[in-house]
């Protein structure tokens, strides 16, 4: 079974999971698929579920679709939703938030970055390489990148696009995501962070870190980044 069959089969076990909480989850995208039927899941919840860490999966769930804000207002009014930071709308169901937003309304589509007009497109707009990655709701059809793939495999994070209104909270964000999930930096993203990272205003774990891909860097920037200290020194 290769990676991206896992994937699938991960999250269908776990919204078939008969506990309350998923059943409410599955309940909720029930009625997008009945309401908004083209509307995908997209970034995290499936990067978390790639790389095995489905079990303890407790953030937000992202979904786009391809419908207007009117129509998904309609839609998910009995959720008493709110508008969110990203142009769309979250809500929360069962102690689960639940962010969506207009295809239209992605970031890198509205500023005129990427030219969007279907779901594998949407693929393009994301930072991380390992945030490539879209399950549509009603057909199950996963898109993916080829870098998502091999990202997954090897457990390295990279760049998709490197345009993005906050580098500064993109660094943080790399570095947490490496020291937590046990991933490789790769070269690109490596640079990346060099280039905006303000290692003052990092803890001391993301210090550690910074200093080791500051070396490398110097030394093979050519290649991949792995924090070799962190399993040891962050279990004491």
């Amino acid at each position: 079974m290769t990676t991206l069959d896992k994937l699938k089969v991960r999250v269908r076990q776990y919204l078939n999971h008969g506990s309350a909480e998923r059943v409410a989850l599955k309940s909720v995208l029930d009625a997008l698929v009945s309401g908004l039927p083209e509307t995908v899941i997209f970034g995290g919840m499936l990067r978390e579920f790639a790389l095995g860490n489905a079990r303890d999966f407790t953030s937000d769930i992202d979904l786009v679709t391809l419908e207007s804000r009117q129509e998904i207002y309609r839609v998910i009014a009995p959720f008493s939703p709110i508008e969110n930071k990203f142009g769309g709308f979250r809500f929360v169901v069962a102690k689960r938030r639940f962010d969506i937003w207009a295809f239209d309304d992605t970031w890198a589509f509205r500023e005129g970055i990427v030219r969007g007009s279907g779901f594998g497109d949407l693929l393009r707009t994301t930072f991380f390489n390992l945030d490539a990655a879209a399950l549509h709701l009603g057909r199950k059809e996963l898109f993916w990148t080829e870098s998502y793939k091999l990202g997954i495999e090897k457990r390295v994070l990279e760049i998709n696009l490197v345009e993005n209104p906050f580098p500064e909270r993109m660094v943080r964000r790399a570095i947490r995501m490496a020291l937590e999930k046990d991933l490789a930096i790769g070269a690109n993203l490596a640079a990346f962070i060099l280039a905006h990272a303000r290692p003052d205003d990092l803890d001391w774990e993301s210090q550690l870190f910074f200093e080791g891909l500051e070396n490398h860097v110097h030394t093979r920037g050519d290649r991949s980044y792995t924090f070799a200290p962190q399993k040891s020194v962050l279990a004491q």
